[in-house]
C-alpha cells in the first residue's frame, strides 16, 4: 500500500508518493514530483531530506490514527 503526501513549495507543489518498508520499517519513496515534473530525494540537500522524511513520518502517523478511528466507529455502528 502506498500512501501520497501533498506540500505547497516556494518551487511549487511537492507531490510524493511513499511507503513503509516491511524490512526496515522506514519510509521509502516510491515516486516525487515537484511543479508537475519528476524529481528526486537524492536532489534534495540534507536538511530538506530530513525535513521531508518527518513529514512523511507524521503523515503515516496522522492516517493510520485516523483509520483506526474510522474502524473503531465502524466497529460500532456494526456491532463487529
Amino acid at each position: 500500500m502506498t500512501l501520497v503526501f501533498k506540500k505547497e513549495t516556494s518551487m511549487g507543489e511537492l507531490v510524493v508518493e511513499y511507503t513503509i518498508s516491511s524490512v526496515t520499517k522506514g519510509v521509502k519513496i516510491v515516486d516525487m514530483t515537484l511543479d508537475g515534473k519528476y524529481y528526486r530525494h537524492s536532489w534534495m540537500g540534507r536538511q530538506g531530506q530530513l525535513e521531508l522524511i518527518d513529514d512523511l513520518e507524521n503523515h503515516y502517523r496522522d492516517v493510520m490514527a485516523e483509520t483506526a478511528w474510522l474502524e473503531s466507529k465502524a466497529e460500532l455502528h456494526y456491532g463487529i
